[in-house]
């Protein structure tokens, strides 16, 4: 696939990194967003990536450099999707907020543009109805800190055609994601429907008072021989959007459960310690206790 124009819709936490990774790989890459406020807010984000790259991937001065010129920032939708190659969706997850900024793209949107959703819940069959070009959609999933992380989740809509399929699979790996195939729709793709369980898991822990999140991140990081536990990994997915999935989760079961790790979560969130996006979740950032190599050894 022919690829000269990619644009992110929302330039939250995952649209952002979407968008530098799509600039990173060389591709004239845009962010739309609805308010100049937004824009601000994506920028900000967009600033601490360099460092980060450089850091994690070993990014040289010339690669950022190129990065930074192929990316921009608009809030006028008209001009961003005007001739747009592939167009990836990252409003919040809500499928009022996603049928109404589909709606949107109706006059604009060409043909042969390829239409991704980043969702991270809601299957394509859920969300198709309201694409303007249904044979030309389906959904791509990033995991948080994406070029750490770089696989990208691809489920599809039954009748989908295998075109379509092959130039998600292409531009995936034109961003350097490793493309996994998912061959039947399922809320929470792989990733989620592993990584959710585990979250709650500790939440519950937590919640109901059997251990605390730094004694919970220790086990699970010497047990499993990994570098944060499920603590560091909430504080990276951001504490409000942790509740508001404890939330869902806790409206569609009435699970009283979900409601007690929900309203664990809104100390935190009403304290306004979100985590890594505030500097302060269950850990201090940007040098959270976790990475100290003494976080896990024994003191004598």
């Amino acid at each position: 696939m022919d690829i000269k124009k990619v644009v992110i819709l929302g330039g939250g936490v995952l649209g952002s990194q979407i968008a530098y990774q799509s600039a990173f790989s060389g591709l004239q890459t845009i962010i739309y967003d609805i308010s100049d406020k937004a824009i601000s807010n994506a920028n900000n984000k967009i600033a601490t990536y360099p460092n980060q790259y450089k850091h994690d991937i070993k990014a040289t001065d010339e690669q950022i450099a190129k990065a930074s010129k192929h990316l921009s920032f608009t809030t006028s939708l008209k001009s961003a999707i005007t001739a747009a190659d592939v167009i990836v969706e990252a409003v919040p997850e809500r499928i009022d907020i996603k049928e109404s900024t589909f709606k949107k793209l109706m006059p604009y949107i060409g043909d042969k543009t390829l239409l991704l959703t980043n969702s991270s819940t809601l299957i394509p069959s859920q969300l198709i109805n309201f694409v303007p070009n249904k044979d030309r959609f389906m959904a791509m999933h990033f995991a948080n800190l994406i070029w750490l992380h770089n696989v990208a989740e691809l489920m599809w809509a039954p009748g989908t055609p295998q075109a379509t399929i092959d130039d998600a699979e292409d531009f995936a790996k034109k961003i350097h994601m490793i493309p996994i195939f998912i061959k039947k729709e399922i809320s929470g793709y792989v990733m989620n429907s592993i990584f959710l369980p585990m979250i709650n898991a500790a939440l519950s822990l937590w919640a109901n008072g059997f251990a605390d999140p730094i004694s919970i991140d220790k086990n699970w990081m010497v047990s499993m021989g990994v570098d944060r536990g499920p603590f560091g990994f909430l504080d990276i997915m951001g504490l409000n959007t942790a509740f508001n999935i404890e939330m869902e989760f806790y409206k569609n079961s009435k699970d009283s459960n979900y409601k007690k790790i929900a309203n664990k979560l809104a100390e935190y969130v009403e304290a306004n310690r979100l985590g890594v996006a505030t500097g302060e979740g269950f850990y201090h950032y940007p040098n959270p206790e976790y990475q100290n190599p003494n976080f896990v050894k024994i003191h004598q």
